[in-house]
């Protein structure tokens, strides 16, 4: 969608709001590069809610007056393919009712100024809807009008109506109760979500927006409060595929996105590898019981019983793997480059800790501790060479701990 392009339309005054429906319904569709888009004339009589040989007349008058310019095209097989529509933002039309009136641009299917559908119909509509088992309107069920009337539709196009029209209002109005805010409202914030999506533009825009209307007013300002968030840690990930604005709506997406603590901003960044980071992690594994990992598996069982594999060696691994979720947590965002957000009172135990450059003497000292306690290891550290730990290495924990003992603080969420 071509915001630019929904606008212009919007300014033009074409005399029909059959006209203007489908001229808007083409600026939906075009793209913001080019205002380019290739609906077909049946799609476009859907939207619009008029017959397909009303769409037909007024593309053509439209091309008339200069407003869009068609390019056939066809597929591979040779068979016709919907057309090419530019939008050309740089014309303007405002005297619409005149020209419809004089004939102004129009070709051989008008007729006194109207497509050859509404020719000699009179010019009013009824004030209400009809009988489904009547669509002609008789006698005051009519009323006048000032300016040149729509092209109505047909009776089935009349049907296509009153749908939509229904379906608008499902939107608007869920059975839940739960739409409670203006619907412009709501459709104007499903548009700032969906506006830079990846991949959107020629998306349709009903199966993204039924969704959307469908979550509670906390929901969407959650969802649009941690889209760039949630985009951002797509890519640290190194996912190219980017989900519909659909299947971020209906499967909540974002709800594992954890936002910095804006209700705690005096909290602490600690950087991975640094002294806050290195001292956050020990402190967990000092003052926080490992979890149970779960049973061991049954060929587990079998190499530790054939002495293939030493069951102490098995534990050890195992309650790395599960005992410590937090620490794992932390070497897991460690290797994207993530920090953790720390509660400042733990700065002052930052002096205790000495940086330890990878792959020393003090550096295996500590991997091999590591490894005998069944503490998790550290994760590539890629081109960072120094990491911090306690200092006085491995011998020098029950200083580290008595210090760190009587403070409970810890880490908040996790923040990037």
């Amino acid at each position: 969608m071509s915001w630019k392009a929904s606008a212009w339309a919007k300014e033009q005054r074409l005399g029909s709001p059959a006209a203007k429906a489908i001229l808007l319904c083409l600026a939906d569709y075009a793209d913001a590069e080019k205002a380019a888009c290739w609906p077909s004339q049946e799609q476009l009589s859907q939207d619009a809610e008029v017959s397909e040989r009303t769409t037909r007349e007024w593309l053509q008058r439209l091309e008339d007056w200069g407003l869009i310019a068609r390019t056939r095209r066809t597929r591979r097989n040779g068979a016709r393919a919907a057309d090419m529509i530019v939008l050309k933002l740089d014309v303007s039309v405002l005297d619409g009712v005149e020209r419809c009136r004089s004939g102004k641009g129009s070709d051989a299917a008008v007729t006194n100024g109207l497509p050859a559908e509404s020719a000699g119909r009179t010019n009013r509509q009824p004030d209400a809807d009809l009988p489904a088992v009547d669509d002609t309107p008789t006698g005051n069920q009519f009323r006048a009008y000032k300016e040149e009337p729509p092209i109505e539709p047909t009776s089935r196009t009349s049907q296509r109506a009153r749908e939509g029209a229904r379906e608008r209002d499902d939107l608007e109005n869920p059975e839940d109760g739960s739409q409670s805010e203006d619907p412009k409202s709501v459709e104007r914030a499903f548009w700032r979500v969906v506006k830079d999506w990846p991949g959107f533009a020629g998306m349709p825009k009903k199966p993204a927006m039924r969704p959307w209307f469908a979550l509670t007013a906390d929901e969407r300002a959650d969802a649009e409060r941690k889209r760039d968030r949630w985009f951002a840690l797509l890519k640290s990930q190194g996912k190219r595929h980017v989900p519909a604005p659909s299947t971020y709506f209906s499967e909540k997406l974002w709800k594992g996105v954890v936002l910095p603590d804006e209700s705690a901003p005096e909290n602490l960044l600690a950087k991975p590898w640094g002294a806050l980071w290195g001292l956050v992690r020990v402190k967990q594994f000092l003052t926080v019981a490992p979890k149970d990992a779960p049973p061991m598996t049954a060929a587990q069982r079998r190499m530790i019983d054939q002495g293939v594999i030493d069951a102490d060696e098995v534990l050890r691994e195992r309650q790395a793997r599960y005992g410590w979720p937090v620490v794992n947590a932390m070497h897991e965002r460690a290797a994207n480059r993530q920090g953790v957000s720390v509660a400042p009172e733990l700065q002052v135990f930052a002096e205790l800790m000495e940086p330890v450059p990878v792959g020393s003497e003090r550096w295996e000292e500590w991997k091999l501790f590591h490894e005998r306690k069944g503490w998790p290891w550290l994760p590539n550290t890629g081109e960072q060479r120094v990491v911090y730990f306690p200092a006085g290495g491995p011998g020098g924990l029950r200083e580290f701990e008595t210090a760190i003992g009587a403070n409970d603080a810890g880490t908040s969420e996790a923040a990037e």
